[in-house]
């Protein structure tokens, strides 16, 4: 018996990078997974790869544009099979690059309307939903939304807004003993940032993080199962970094001062490396 057997989940973004690795890891503890993206042929893709891997998982897709309200309120009604919701992972959610002296009306409508409203629109009718019998709704965020990355303000923007919103949302549904949390992903190579990130940034991104073990979407996915689980059923309204240390606050380098006290072969002993 797995942590979430019989329990009905729905994924949006389901179907590539983070969103992917959460269903698998759904899949791998029980639960009656429905994955939602845009594309029929990516979600086509990723439900026949979790059918060959685990044979025995109940999973399904259906295409959903998460910022056309009808399509949510549809999609919910699948994942519930007839019975209620239990689980959703607000997944989906994108980003738009540029300057904030070059960037017009539509870049900041793309990343309102997807990251805010449409995730919005998941919370309202899985919290629907869920009102019978209580639920866990966990939204995906990004370390983007705690700190300030340069020509990335509508998705930084946005991503704090969706934190500040799952916090509105747990204290407004706690009644029905559905929990609502964040989970605030790190670095972590998907085919969306290999694709998309130029190497010095992929590297800047590995120099930043403390841990040195790169992050996996599965590491997302064990974050998402426990706060799906009961083990998890005091938890709300959280936002926890799932991010190998990238979000932590560094401040000046006082190496030179310990050295100053302590010797260099203490600090080398101490594993301090000197920056160049």
């Amino acid at each position: 018996m797995g942590l979430l057997t019989g329990k009905n989940a729905l994924v949006t973004g389901g179907g590539t990078g983070l969103g992917f690795g959460v269903t698998k890891r759904l899949l791998e503890e029980g639960a009656n997974v429905l994955i939602v993206g845009r594309r029929q042929d990516v979600l086509e893709q990723a439900t026949d790869e979790l059918k060959n891997a685990l044979p025995d998982a109940e999973i399904a897709f259906q295409v959903c544009d998460i910022t056309q309200e009808s399509q949510v309120e549809e999609a919910v009604k699948t994942a519930s099979r007839g019975d209620a919701l239990d689980i959703l992972v607000a997944n989906a959610g994108s980003g738009f690059p540029g300057p904030i002296l070059q960037l017009d009306a539509e870049a900041w409508n793309y990343c309102c309307q997807l990251n805010i409203v449409g995730n919005a629109s998941c919370i309202k009718y899985a919290g629907r939903a869920m009102r019978d019998r209580g639920g866990s709704i966990i939204t995906i965020s990004s370390a983007s939304g705690a700190y300030n990355d340069l020509w990335m303000a509508p998705y930084g923007a946005t991503k704090a807004a969706l934190e500040h919103m799952t916090k509105t949302a747990a204290l407004e549904l706690a009644s029905f003993n559905i929990r609502v949390n964040c989970i605030s992903p790190g670095y972590i190579p998907t085919s969306g940032t290999e694709d998309h990130f130029p190497p010095e940034l992929k590297q800047n991104c590995i120099d930043r993080t403390p841990l040195p073990e790169g992050g996996k979407p599965e590491d997302i996915g064990d974050a998402v199962v426990f706060m799906a689980s009961d083990s998890a059923s005091w938890v709300t309204g959280q936002v926890v970094a799932i991010d190998g240390g990238l979000a932590l606050p560094v401040g000046s380098n006082f190496g030179d001062l310990a050295t100053a006290v302590y010797g260099e072969q203490a600090m080398r002993e101490s594993g301090y490396v000197k920056p160049e």
